[in-house]
């Protein structure tokens, strides 16, 4: 049940969030994948990411992947920000990073999702 939480806020699903949470699924989760990523040095790396629900509701993580069906950028950008809003609800900390370094307000900068972006810099997340 813990990965069905982190997978429900990486695919835009705020309800399913809120239900998996209610039914206890953990919404602090931290998904850490371990896999091996292309290198120019040797082939491959062995990389070990890092990423919370609120970093997945804005497309962190899983290597980018996206749902069946992609819904249009403003439903999306509107789906993404209630499920950041249920992760924060649900006590995800703003300034966590992944392994590289980067918060969920970094990925919602990358995307260009102004309604992200302003909701978690009210707040504070850096």
């Amino acid at each position: 049940m813990l990965f069905r939480s982190w997978m429900a806020a990486r695919f835009a699903d705020p309800a399913l969030m809120r239900l998996l949470a209610e039914y206890g699924a953990d919404p602090l989760f931290i998904h850490q994948p371990d896999y091996k990523a292309t290198s120019n040095v040797n082939g491959f790396e062995r990389r070990r990411e890092s990423t919370t629900a609120l970093m997945a509701a804005v497309s962190m993580g899983a290597g980018g992947a996206s749902g069946w069906a992609e819904p249009a950028r403003n439903e999306l950008e509107a789906l993404r920000l209630e499920a950041v809003k249920v992760a924060t609800e649900l006590g995800a900390d703003v300034n966590a990073t992944d392994s590289d370094g980067r918060t969920a307000l970094d990925a919602a900068r990358a995307l260009g999702h102004s309604t992200a972006i302003e909701f978690l810099e009210d707040l504070s997340a850096r």
